[in-house]
């Protein structure tokens, strides 16, 4: 009796947390479809590959701002490396865009809030800003191996001596190409999102308050370390962490650790250390999440002292 008792319960978390966050899950794939579709992989390659220092920042900033998740980054990735890009800018990009966009903005506010939108956007700006920098020195070796092309590129657009030509069907209805996208994207992020959801119903019924303080306690290092690397044996991407993240907040997670898992969940997992390793090869892939874990374990820290709560 007592195990229906609290299997019931988890049910019911699970589908009041679904009523909420399913429509806004939803709507921002749909958001993102739609800047995918009407917003050119020319236009980014084209306009963010300059030699000023400040624009690094742009490209960290335009990085997080696309509707893509770490797998769709890569290719961008490539596009910007071989018009010119260095290292520095690539990873900027890749990291910032991998790290959120701006559906993950909108249902980061809309589940816990305004303040956690600014965090979450100037944290993965300075998380891709960390990456680039370090690229130079962690990530030297791939260099060569970085101009490649891109692995798993298979939607209509071929990386051709730098350039991006278009082989899309002629005339093709782009608001049908968005839909496309959207189903798409439902069946790849949907099942995740679904994993997060259950998860984080059976802590909210099953785990203490008292231990998601010590796993994840304020101010601690571990407790952002711990949070950073919690997302590789599953693959949050385009905000599927936030139920879990949410109501680990709600038993007493701190500002930095959740700051952190945002940051590196969606980047530090085996799928994306798959697409990164065809990329960039096995060693680089590993220094570059072992970068993600750092970066994001620092950020956390760091933000655990400015909690505004």
């Amino acid at each position: 009796m007592e195990t229906q008792t609290t299997l019931a319960a988890i049910s019911r978390v699970f589908l009041d947390s679904a009523g909420e966050i399913v429509p806004l899950f939803l709507l921002a794939l749909l958001v993102g479809a739609l800047i995918e579709e009407f917003v050119s992989e020319q236009f980014i390659a084209r306009f963010l590959t300059g030699k000023n220092p400040g624009t690094m920042a742009l490209v960290a900033v335009v990085g997080a701002l696309i509707p893509l998740c770490t797998c769709g980054m890569v290719p961008l990735a490539v596009a910007l490396r071989r018009r010119g890009g260095d290292l520095k800018h690539t990873f900027a990009f890749l990291t910032a865009g991998a790290a959120v966009s701006i559906p993950v903005l909108l249902l980061t506010w809309k589940l816990i809030g305004i303040t956690w939108l600014v965090v979450r956007l100037m944290a993965s700006v300075a998380l891709g800003l960390l990456a680039g920098y370090a690229s130079s020195l962690v990530l030297a070796g791939a260099a060569a191996r970085s101009l490649g092309t891109a692995p798993g590129r298979n939607d209509g657009l071929a990386l051709d001596g730098g350039m991006l030509e278009s082989t899309g069907v002629p005339g093709r209805s782009r608001l049908r190409s968005a839909w496309r996208c959207f189903l798409g994207q439902l069946r790849e992020y949907a099942p995740w999102v679904l994993v997060s959801l259950a998860l984080a119903a059976v802590v909210d019924v099953l785990v203490p308050g008292h231990w998601i303080h010590i796993l994840y306690g304020q101010r601690t290092t571990v407790g952002s370390l711990l949070a950073s690397i919690s997302g590789v044996p599953f693959y949050f991407c385009s905000g599927a962490e936030l139920p879990l993240v949410k109501e680990l907040l709600a038993k007493g997670m701190g500002f930095g650790p959740a700051t952190a898992m945002m940051l590196a969940v969606p980047i530090v997992n085996i799928p994306t250390f798959g697409v990164v390793g065809k990329w960039l090869g096995p060693r680089a892939a590993v220094a570059y999440m072992a970068l993600i874990v750092l970066g994001s374990t620092l950020l956390g820290v760091v933000a655990g002292f400015f909690n505004p709560s």
